[in-house]
């Protein structure tokens, strides 16, 4: 923890660097690129994922100018970043359509302002404007073009003022403004007949400065790293399992774990048919069921490999009863999940926040999942698998299926043994320290597995397994 007197010269010195005039929106050939993330020495901060692939989208460095913050959780619990003329906010949580949103900083920031420019209109001043009665204002003439070509409604949202003059403390002069619900207008004559004759108003710059929250967040950052990173393949998955990998993975793919804090699988949202699931194979109590979900025991594996290779702390892994073949073969690395009774966790114990960025390659039927923030310079390493008491599978298990056609047969699983097996993680710290990770799992033996539909007898032999 900073000592409180650091803490609040550190404050009075962004206040005073952040109070500095903008300069026209230039480009910034000095950002650093890095994969997820691009790197901003001017002020620097880190711009990645969601709020990257949007902040590209609209415009960049012109429309939204520099950040001023990385993205980080707010004393409201939300997901914020600061930028000079706005600001991110992103939902987790949310369903992946409407996580992602830029705050109102023009309504926010005018709210109970009564100049006449505000008042609300009935219809359009001017017949060569056009009138919003969403909103009860008109938009024309220059500042009109700019709204229609640099990201309208979606970006800046309706207009909620009419043009009026303003003096602008921070330049040092007086422009024509318009405000609208997440941006201020603002015309430069000086600059008639080029990209920046309208430009945007510090609107984010003015926001961040009543918050004592965010100027702490404003000081420097490193450039954000790759930690760590895994990929599996599920080129032999039914159709049903892909979509839910590819429906978690779009879930967890953004989430910001702040540094201390602990993640958990079970808390990422609502695995049901509401959220996009459907029924898929998955283990449940020693046996092959088919459950809302199934296949998401290889996303927890996935994100699991992947923030073990990135060095951190596992706090709850659970393996699975079975030797399982879609992850890559390697012993005693896996995770399963069965919500909310079985969950990963991990906790962030590296210096700052870590990200998770998660996708899925449709065409290479692979999922990635990458951990990104501050390195401290860990290594890990990792030996084994070391296995012991192999025990052999048994009798087939055969288990009926109605959904299936008459006649028809498929093995799901092709028979295993059973194995105790130990898997070693060494962490070695930039000081030379070390601390060294012991993942055992028990593998109970696993029999070849048929699903079969009417019309089909089973073998002799065979273990009948009761149908769900």
């Amino acid at each position: 923890m900073h000592r409180l007197a650091l803490l609040t010269v550190a404050l009075i010195l962004l206040v005073v660097t952040l109070a500095s005039p903008a300069a026209p929106a230039v480009a910034a050939p000095a950002a650093q690129a890095g994969g997820a993330f691009v790197f901003y020495p001017q002020t620097g901060h880190n711009v990645g994922m969601q709020v990257k692939q949007l902040f590209d989208a609209n415009g960049g460095l012109d429309i939204f100018g520099l950040p001023l913050t990385d993205l980080y959780v707010n004393a409201d619990g939300l997901q914020v970043q600061y930028f000079e003329r706005a600001r991110f906010e992103l939902r987790p949580a949310a369903p992946v359509g409407s996580r992602l949103s830029l705050t109102r900083l023009g309504a926010v920031l005018t709210e109970g302002r009564g100049e006449p420019a505000f008042s609300w209109l009935s219809a359009s001043p001017d017949p060569a404007r056009t009138f919003f009665p969403q909103s009860g204002h008109s938009l024309g003439g220059a500042f009109g073009w700019f709204w229609q070509t640099r990201g309208g409604l979606g970006v800046f949202g309706y207009p909620i003022s009419e043009e009026f003059e303003e003096w602008d403390e921070a330049a040092g002069q007086v422009f024509l403004v318009q405000y609208f619900e997440r941006a201020r207008f603002e015309y430069h004559p000086e600059n008639a007949g080029t990209p920046y004759e309208v430009q945007l108003g510090s609107l984010g710059r003015q926001l961040l400065e009543r918050d004592p929250n965010a100027l702490a967040a404003a000081a420097p950052a490193r450039p954000v790293e790759l930690l760590g990173q895994a990929s599996t393949g599920f080129s032999t998955s039914a159709v049903e399992r892909v979509t839910n990998i590819s429906r978690a993975t779009e879930m967890i793919d953004g989430y910001l774990v702040p540094q201390g804090a602990e993640f958990s699988f079970a808390s990422v949202g609502d695995f049901s048919e509401a959220s996009g699931f459907v029924d898929g194979y998955a283990i449940v109590s020693g046996r092959l069921e088919k459950v809302i979900g199934g296949g998401l025991c290889q996303v927890s594996t996935t994100l699991f490999r992947a923030v073990s290779n990135a060095g951190l702390q596992i706090t709850r892994r659970v393996g699975h009863s079975h030797v399982v073949y879609f992850y890559e073969n390697i012993l005693g690395f896996d995770a399963t999940v069965f919500t909310p009774s079985v969950d990963f966790r991990w906790q962030n114990d590296s210096p700052g926040p870590a990200y998770i960025v998660g996708t899925v390659d449709r065409g290479s039927s692979r999922m990635t999942f990458q951990i990104w923030g501050s390195s401290d310079g860990r290594q890990v390493s990792y030996d084994g698998p070391y296995t012991k008491n192999w025990t052999q599978p048994g009798a087939p298990a055969w288990q009926y299926d109605r959904t299936l056609p008459k006649g028809a047969v498929r093995q799901l699983v092709h028979g295993r043994s059973g194995v105790d097996v130990n898997y070693y993680r060494t962490i070695t710290f930039a000081d030379g320290t070390t601390r060294r990770n012991t993942y055992f799992t028990r593998y109970t033996p696993w029999e070849d597995f048929y699903i079969y539909g009417p019309g089909v007898t089973p073998p002799d032999g065979a273990k009948i397994i009761p149908p769900r």
